[in-house]
């Protein structure tokens, strides 16, 4: 039977880089925000969910739900099946240059359009920090593919902050170092950007808010916004170590969150760049907006009757 086809008007987005994305780290602060703001843009993600978990049922078919394991590279092969794009996003461990390794070998052999990463500030190899060793060694891996990609480097989330308070008081041992700290939703928003729109291959983007603020300065912000009274308390390195420890944090990364902790102080991320308004097109979030949007969780005083 012959069927005769009309030509159609092709949307050139859709046309490069095909229909389906992949999002691993689906149901963390950055990617459960990409897998939101890629749903408002049009698309329907594919989340990479360990083990059936699924703490985002409320999408309903909004999103397709594939079982995976970044241990299991063959998960992770069946997951990448009619994939065109991948956003690229592992928790912080020691196998991690493993589990990003296999990724990328296996969107390589599935012939992936794209892969945008999610790294860290300065990543290197020579860093004094481990996390920023490993991030380097999986983005070198990608830069050397046959891929195409994205690699997205954030300060400081502004998001961690709600971890952070305790009491009402924020411990840390930055001393009066400023941080530019960064909203995960305009972390995001590059990373949906470079998912969705041309023009970004090879870029590496750093990531901060608008403004550099130290940590006295932070909590003052947070009071404003929670109406209670949060102290910024200085503590040694050590003390901030031994306490990450406690609290079930692997010794690895307990010491690298503690050695940061002492960059900072140094101004290791005292430096704004204009890179979220360059790929997005909007001004990243102020840390006084995200304590307006975050006041509950920061824990806002109830207004008395």
């Amino acid at each position: 039977m012959f069927t005769q086809s009309y030509p159609t008007q092709q949307n050139p987005v859709e046309e490069e880089y095909g229909s389906t994305i992949l999002v691993t780290g689906a149901t963390g602060t950055v990617g459960r925000e990409v897998v939101r703001q890629l749903i408002a843009a049009g698309e329907r993600p594919r989340m990479l969910v360990h083990n059936g978990t699924d703490l985002l049922s409320s999408w309903g078919d909004r999103v397709e739900r594939v079982r995976g394991d970044l241990n299991r590279p063959k998960t992770v092969e069946a997951a990448l099946r009619g994939v065109d794009r991948v956003f690229l996003l592992t928790r912080q461990n020691s196998r991690q240059p493993d589990q990003e390794r296999a990724v990328i070998h296996a969107a390589a052999q599935a012939c992936v359009g794209r892969v945008v990463k999610l790294s860290v500030f300065r990543a290197d190899d020579h860093s004094p920090l481990q996390i920023a060793r490993q991030h380097r060694q999986a983005e070198k891996v990608l830069e050397e593919s046959d891929l195409r990609y994205t690699i997205i480097r954030p300060v400081f989330f502004m998001q961690n902050l709600v971890g952070m308070v305790r009491g009402d008081a924020i411990y840390t041992a930055a001393e009066g170092g400023r941080v530019a700290m960064v909203d995960a939703r305009d972390i995001a928003g590059v990373a949906v950007a470079a998912l969705t729109r041309p023009g970004h291959e090879a870029k590496i983007y750093t990531l901060t808010g608008p403004e550099a603020l130290n940590f006295d300065e932070v909590a003052e912000i947070l009071s404003t916004h929670t109406a209670r009274k949060i102290r910024h308390v200085r503590v040694s390195a050590d003390d901030l170590r031994t306490s990450l420890a406690r609290l079930g944090m692997a010794p690895w990364f307990a010491q690298d969150m503690a050695h940061l902790h002492s960059m900072l102080a140094s101004g290791y991320e005292d430096l704004v760049t204009a890179d979220v308004q360059a790929v997005t097109g909007k001004p990243p979030r102020t840390l006084a907006e995200f304590a307006r949007d975050f006041a509950d969780a920061l824990g806002r005083q109830p207004v008395s009757k």
